[in-house]
């Protein structure tokens, strides 16, 4: 057999190099229970994905409202809560006061400086008295709900996003009964149950309908 020509060899194409393996995908952990619950709704990996992904926003929503970062928050607003407090009732001696109040004398000092007569300056202080006094009632009630829980952020946030994940696989979102729940309700108690928290099927079967209302007017 003759030999294969210098030429013929370098038209040969090179071979190809080896495609750089794709980066796995990252896997969201989920628990046997709550993948047990999900499967027996839609025995489908995507589908059990999107559940661990809202169990996983459950619970950095549940340590938000009860860990350090929700302490800060309630302290702040009970910082605020202090200082317009003392701001409020500072505005009020200065508007409402005798005239010998030294609140008084001190804010037609100002008033002067800013607007050339206190006079001029008493109409922007009223209204900023009211909105502290408003602000500085809902920032103390606010704190208080916090305190106590309020309303559960991490409840609804889940609620929202089961009720959407249900829809976009075409799944149909019954509440069902006390004694029977249905799949949405069973599916958010576990997802709660995951993170620590127990709720009652009611309490699940609220938010989910919670979900379902229109948005208040702007």
């Amino acid at each position: 057999m003759p030999a294969k020509s210098k030429s013929a060899a370098k038209r040969r194409p090179a071979p190809l190099a080896a495609k750089p393996a794709a980066a796995p995908a990252k896997v969201v952990k989920i628990g046997k229970r709550l993948e047990s619950v999900a499967r027996e709704i839609k025995d489908a990996d995507d589908f059990v994905e999107h559940v661990a992904g809202l169990a996983k926003r459950f619970r950095r929503e549940h340590a938000l409202r009860i860990g350090d970062a929700q302490t800060e928050l309630r302290q702040s607003l009970r910082t605020f809560h202090k200082h317009a407090s003392a701001l409020a009732e500072w505005l009020e001696q200065a508007n409402n006061g005798k005239a010998t109040a030294i609140e008084r004398k001190a804010f037609d000092a100002f008033g002067t400086k800013l607007y050339g007569s206190p006079v001029l300056a008493r109409p922007p202080s009223a209204q900023a008295l009211d909105w502290l006094t408003r602000a500085s009632e809902a920032a103390d009630a606010t704190a208080i709900e916090m305190k106590q829980g309020g309303a559960d952020d991490a409840l609804r946030i889940a609620a929202e996003g089961l009720r959407a994940t249900f829809e976009h696989h075409k799944l149909k979102l019954a509440a069902g009964t006390d004694k029977k729940p249905g799949d949405a309700v069973r599916l958010l108690c576990a997802i709660a149950r995951e993170a620590g928290e127990t709720i009652e099927p009611a309490t699940a079967k609220a938010a989910l309908k919670d979900t379902h209302r229109p948005a208040a007017a702007a």
